[in-house]
């Protein structure tokens, strides 16, 4: 089991991982041999990142400094080594769903070794809301806060349980620890469950995958699966382990054990790919798609009480029913492996985008250990070693950041052609917004509650100029 515990929370900004950022990391490494680490660290926003103004106002960007604070690419080596620590546990409060991605578009964006598809091995992470949610599922008495909101509102219960812990002082990592402790107290055996699958060999094997694979029906084991991704309108699924995505093998896919399974198990059917659940209020499609990498909590369905299954409508003779059925179709695990499940919504072709297009080679990866180790001058010369033309166009676009003067001015103004395309045609100021920033304008700009619209609104208005 993991030795060292890293707590962890982020502020993040941009409407996607792949073209946003993080602007605030609050970190707290707990070593059993050292004293706890705890750290807090503005990052500054990129010129090519665009905030929407209105959605800024109504979020903790509207009071933040975002000009201010470190580079992206030296956070974004203080977080790789984090990520890297070996033996360690990565604990955050809805980090899998609302900052993971972004760190990792990070670590990709700024050339960190880091995979682009699945997780280093042995990585350990723990999610706080997705406990919470298996918490209020399972075992309601045991949920530690009934006055908050239903933790289907994650934006409403991040803010009732962090609200105390502002943008601008206090470590929201150690709030997080505080978060987990509480939890634990009130429902440990729960909690100790999900703390014993923090890695997706042991949540593979506690779904009965062979070496990661589906190999036969017999052999998974039907469970209950709990994440905010997962499409469910009830916050969960029961589901039985049918077959892995070929491409992406930490993408499961899970028959529904409470929906109708008939075409599913029918051998004559020639595509799936209308079975799979693209939205919660599909409940009548019975392929779910599960995001292992995202470490959802998963129990044995035999962690469903008897008043559990009536409060929760979950007929276990239906369900036992359909794993019989579907163990029945021993044809299943091998066409799932032959007929693609789902074909992927197709990506934007710019770099920033590209990252789930497969992980770099081992030489580069060995050039991204170089390429950091020298002087910023090296970089172009390190990059054109590079057999992936991925690794050049990002070379180019960090030092447009970091070291402008280095590039030629077609590069340059390449960058900058970039940072420019990322503000709609139809870019607009809504009036209440527009009434916020005159305020804080007319109040000499010295307005805390505006601060970040109005470092916004100027830059837009340069940019647009």
């Amino acid at each position: 089991m993991s030795v060292a515990i890293h707590f962890y929370d982020a502020i993040t900004a941009g409407k996607a991982p792949a073209e946003g950022q993080i602007v605030r990391y609050d970190s707290l490494m707990c070593d059993g041999s050292n004293a706890s680490q705890a750290l807090e660290m503005n990052v500054s926003l990129r010129s090519d990142v665009h905030v929407d103004l209105e959605s800024a106002a109504e979020s903790e960007l509207a009071a933040m400094n975002l000009l201010d604070g470190e580079s992206e690419l030296f956070w974004a080596k203080l977080a790789h080594a984090h990520l890297t620590k070996p033996d360690c546990l990565h604990v955050g409060f809805g980090n899998t769903n609302r900052i993971d991605s972004f760190i990792r578009f990070a670590l990709y964006r700024n050339l960190l070794p880091y995979p682009c598809v699945g997780l280093p091995a042995n990585s350990h992470f723990l999610d706080v809301d997705t406990i919470l949610r298996a918490v209020h599922i399972l075992r309601p008495e045991e949920y530690p806060w009934t006055q908050s909101p239903n933790p289907a509102k994650a934006t409403a219960l991040h803010h009732f349980l962090m609200w105390e812990v502002k943008a601008v002082g206090g470590n929201r990592a150690v709030r997080v620890r505080e978060l987990l402790a509480e939890t634990f107290a009130t429902c440990p055996k729960l909690v100790g469950h999900a703390l014993k699958l923090t890695s997706l060999e042991r949540i593979k094997a506690a779904l009965g995958l062979d070496r990661g694979e589906v190999s036969d029906l017999e052999s998974t084991t039907p469970s209950i699966l709990v994440h905010p991704s997962i499409h469910s309108q009830r916050g969960f699924v029961l589901g039985l382990p049918v077959g892995v995505d070929i491409t992406y093998p930490d993408i499961l896919y899970v028959a529904d054990l409470e929906a109708d399974l008939s075409q599913l198990c029918d051998p004559s059917i020639s595509s799936y790919q209308d079975l799979v659940r693209t939205s919660p209020n599909q409940s009548s499609r019975p392929l779910v798609r599960v995001s292992l990498g995202r470490f959802p909590f998963c129990a044995p369905l035999s962690a469903i009480r008897p008043a559990d299954a009536a409060r929760l409508h979950i007929d276990i003779g239906h369900v036992k029913r359909s794993t019989a059925q579907l163990r029945a179709a021993h044809h299943l695990p091998a066409r799932l492996k032959d007929v693609p499940v789902l074909a992927l919504a197709s990506q934007p072709s710019d770099v920033y985008h590209l990252m789930w297009a497969g992980d770099f080679s081992q030489n580069d990866q060995a050039l991204m250990v170089e390429l950091h180790r020298n002087p910023k001058s090296d970089w172009l010369r390190i990059a054109a070693k590079a057999s992936d033309g991925r690794f050049r166009d990002l070379v180019v676009r960090m030092l447009s950041r970091d070291a402008p003067e280095l590039l030629t001015e077609n590069q340059l103004a390449e960058s900058q052609q970039y940072a420019r395309s990322r503000i709609p045609e139809n870019f607009d100021i809504p009036l209440w917004v527009a009434e916020i920033l005159k305020q804080a304008q007319d109040a000499g700009q010295v307005c805390s509650a505006a601060a970040g619209l109005v470092q916004l609104h100027k830059r837009f208005t340069r940019d647009i100029g």
